[in-house]
């Protein structure tokens, strides 16, 4: 009696389980990229800051975008030095 009981809830809980991570399931969004040259005393955080949107989680786009750029040392910028951040678009599809 018991194997039967295992047997329907796992024929009830598997499509439940499929059904909820599908649901869950969000594409990642369009980021879009903004192009910016960098000046003396700029850091990484401070050109993130100028383009984030309220979208964005700030530790995780200076993260991106030192990954993005191969930047080792985000408080030493060369002036000159091109750095490209893509942010998440705001919600209702508006720009950063």
């Amino acid at each position: 009696m018991r194997m039967k009981w295992k047997k329907i809830l796992a024929v009830i809980a598997i499509p439940v389980a499929i059904a909820a991570g599908t649901y869950a399931y969000e594409p990642p969004a369009e980021l879009i990229e903004y192009r910016t040259e960098a000046e003396a005393g700029d850091t990484i955080w401070s050109l993130c800051a100028k383009v984030a949107s309220d979208e964005d989680c700030m530790e995780e786009l200076v993260y991106r975008t030192m990954q993005e750029n191969h930047i080792k040392d985000p408080a030493h910028l060369q002036p000159g030095q091109l750095i490209v951040i893509h942010v998440k678009p705001m919600k209702g599809g508006g720009k950063a």
